[in-house]
């Protein structure tokens, strides 16, 4: 078997437990293999130590608590396996750059850090244990969404979200991991950043209130959306190793099969052309096509 398979089923093991002890000889009986193995397994594929990826994930999670709860600091703490509030506040601060107080705040853009994948995307090419779902299963809903800040960044002459990161990745200052660590911090309706088709290229940014100010080091830029109605297509469900063949199935039927003319429904392409949305974490994707205001 690959070890990366172990590896990965150590992380999915980690992240059910970041709210509780974790200890490496745990991890190490878990996937079967000695303490020393994995240590070094861990760092070889994740480019991280194991204690370092498991203090960002608890303070990554963390995060999201002081941004989207009035939990007490001090319990947020604790419940992440932080003797102390100061202990607490130190590490946060080294990860951020930003106290937990002043964060939650500010609600500042911060880089958090997802959940590690190190099968990706070498097992898109495995059949995996679950059939693909007929076209008529794919889930049709129509929803609004308020106004709200888009807060992006665009790229001309790349056409997917492939080609997109790999020419970030290649621009001084920016890296895929940061940069969407940086987006998923950001509140809004959607947990993370997500896509976009345009006339010109591809877009990738995330939702936003009104009012939310972004710092300008990230270059990232803004546009406000108004209220809007969009056409939602969605996968109802797949593994991560089926994940190419969902998205090929979705985009086929948002993008090439609907009538939308027939539904009587009028399409709104100028911003973008659709919203493409895909979890770091979860296997999900979905499109957003906007539709004009009748």
């Amino acid at each position: 078997m690959d070890q990366r398979v172990n590896i990965q089923q150590a992380i999915d093991w980690i992240d059910g437990k970041l709210d509780d002890e974790i200890s490496l000889q745990e991890i190490s009986r878990y996937i079967g293999y000695s303490a020393f193995h994995t240590s070094r397994k861990f760092k070889e594929y994740t480019g991280s130590t194991l204690r370092k990826y498991i203090m960002l994930r608890r303070l990554s999670m963390s995060a999201k608590e002081l941004r989207d709860s009035d939990r007490k600091i001090i319990d947020i703490a604790i419940k992440y396996n932080f003797n102390s509030q100061e202990a607490f506040t130190k590490s946060f601060f080294q990860a951020f750059g930003v106290n937990p107080g002043a964060y939650r705040k500010t609600k500042q853009a911060i880089p958090l850090i997802f959940k590690k994948d190190v099968l990706f995307p070498e097992n898109l090419h495995k059949e995996g244990s679950i059939i693909m779902v007929k076209d008529e299963e794919i889930k049709v809903k129509l929803e609004e969404i308020a106004e709200h800040k888009f807060i992006y960044l665009e790229r001309d002459d790349v056409y997917n979200y492939i080609d997109f990161w790999d020419l970030i990745d290649t621009e001084k200052g920016y890296s895929c991991d940061h940069l969407h660590g940086v987006l998923a911090s950001i509140p809004g309706t959607f947990s993370e950043g997500f896509g976009a088709f345009t006339e010109t290229g591809y877009i990738f940014g995330k939702d936003a209130p009104v009012t939310y100010e972004i710092d300008s080091k990230y270059n990232f830029k803004e546009v406000i959306i108004p209220t809007m109605k969009y056409l939602v297509f969605e996968h109802p469900g797949f593994i991560e190793a089926e994940f190419e063949q969902a998205l090929k199935q979705v985009r086929r039927i948002a993008l090439e099969k609907f009538d939308y003319k027939l539904h009587n429904y009028e399409l709104d392409q100028s911003f973008v052309k659709a919203y493409e949305h895909s979890g770091m974490e979860i296997c999900y994707y979905f499109i957003r096509i906007p539709l004009k205001n009748k």
